[in-house]
């Protein structure tokens, strides 16, 4: 849900920048969907993985404890 508001958010705000842009610069008034879009895809998809945490099992987190807390047999 968080992800969902935060790109619509990016979008809305870097349409408006976009807008702001162009009226200022006399450039097309496209600047500004072009920029949100960009804007919203780049949030939403978090190709590197640095805003968004990615989500791991349970069982996972578990696992990796339960083995860090072995010490060393050898």
């Amino acid at each position: 849900m968080k992800r969902l508001v935060a790109t619509g958010l990016w979008f809305y705000s870097f349409w408006y920048l976009g807008s702001m842009i162009a009226g200022l610069l006399g450039v097309p008034d496209l600047l500004g969907p072009i920029l949100g879009t960009a804007a919203g895809v780049f949030i939403g998809a978090d190709p590197r993985g640095l805003i968004w945490n990615r989500s791991t099992s349970p069982a996972t987190v578990q696992g990796a404890a339960a083995t860090a807390s072995v010490p060393n047999a050898a």
